[in-house]
């Protein structure tokens, strides 16, 4: 499979600001339930945080839904199973137990540093965060691998039954209705991180909806540049939608949890309208680059990586008098070096290259 350059660039971008989104956390004022909070915070985290993670994600099962198409159209089914159990199931299992207990004891460190609240104190929705093993941010990659089999599955159906999804504003109604579907239902602008391993029906078919879009352009050559002529407005409308959102998110708890449903709609456009002016953007732009590419290669070493080590440095530099605008900055440029580096040396060196090696 050819590299695809400007998805490369989508793929390190959005690698980048999931390490920065992480890392900001403990920079809010909002507590909730974070190993640390930094002594320096601002109001303006949360709202950048909230924005980062109201696409961000989606945009990893876009692409996963994308890279998943074609590499099913490019194997197929046999080497697509062979790819999904090496690249997502293996790692996962080996990555789940190391990562909680070392997370585990992040968490009972800045416990003893910042002398606070436990999280299941704080947060009854996270206890299980709690216990000795918990998916954590690895749901991403436990999503991705019930997702992949989903889609096999959903394709397979829809060839038989002759199921069409019609072109442009056809392909966005997937996702729009899927996402604000699943936000409606919960009276909420956002969805809530999936700490257990019980499949989390809204959750699934909330990213599953970003999923299927990825994997539907895939089909359709003429979309992403569809996307790059209509980037700019996109984001106009995003900056539209999001004023709606915030009025929510700043009208208090109670709103966000009990979301009308013009916020939820709102949520759910706006994540579509950044995804489509981000990817329209990356198509412009992107261009070849060896450091964009080590970061789409080890995009997924990353992810697994980064957040221990960034819940490390959060809690060596909290008690710290400097203010968080160079902090947080400085996390993200460690945490993403390490994880880099570590990949660059450990992994990429010992591992057969070739184009499709990393999808």
């Amino acid at each position: 499979m050819a590299r695809n350059d400007a998805l490369d660039a989508a793929r390190a971008i959005a690698m980048v600001l999931v390490v920065a989104t992480h890392t900001a956390l403990s920079f809010m004022v909002t507590p909730i339930g974070w190993a640390v909070q930094d002594r320096s915070q601002h109001l303006g985290v949360d709202l950048a945080v909230w924005i980062v993670r109201a696409f961000v994600m989606p945009m990893f099962f876009w692409l996963s839904g994308y890279f998943s198409r074609e590499l099913l159209d490019v194997r197929g089914l046999r080497g697509y199973v062979r790819h999904r159990v090496v690249r997502i199931l293996i790692p996962l299992a080996l990555a789940l137990v190391p990562c909680s207990l070392l997370l585990g004891a992040e968490w009972d460190w800045g416990r003893e540093v910042i002398a606070r609240p436990g999280v299941a104190e704080n947060i009854p929705k996270l206890q299980s965060s709690e216990l000795p093993i918990f998916l954590g941010h690895l749901w991403y990659l436990y999503y991705l691998l019930l997702l992949s089999v989903a889609a096999v599955v959903i394709a397979r159906i829809a060839r038989a039954t002759g199921i069409r999804i019609p072109m442009g504003i056809g392909v966005l109604a997937v996702p729009a209705l899927l996402t604000f579907g699943v936000l409606a239902s919960l009276r909420s602008v956002h969805t809530d991180t999936p700490l257990g391993f019980v499949p989390d029906a809204p959750i699934a078919i909330f990213m599953g909806g970003y999923f299927a879009w990825g994997w539907i352009v895939r089909g359709r050559p003429d979309e992403l540049p569809r996307y790059e002529r209509y980037a700019w407005h996109a984001l106009a409308i995003a900056l539209v939608l999001l004023v709606a959102v915030i009025t929510t998110l700043y009208d208090g708890l109670d709103a966000i949890t009990h979301a009308p449903l013009h916020a939820s709609a709102a949520s759910a456009l706006f994540a579509i309208a950044v995804m489509i002016g981000f990817l329209g953007l990356c198509v412009r732009h992107g261009r070849r680059h060896p450091l964009l590419r080590l970061a789409s290669e080890s995009s997924y070493w990353c992810y697994i990586a980064h957040v221990p080590i960034v819940v490390a440095l959060q809690i060596l530099v909290a008690p710290i008098a400097v203010p968080g605008i160079f902090k947080l900055p400085a996390i993200v440029i460690v945490t993403s070096a390490v994880c880099m580096g570590s990949y660059a040396l450990l992994l990429r060196l010992n591992t057969p290259r070739s184009h499709s090696a990393h999808r």
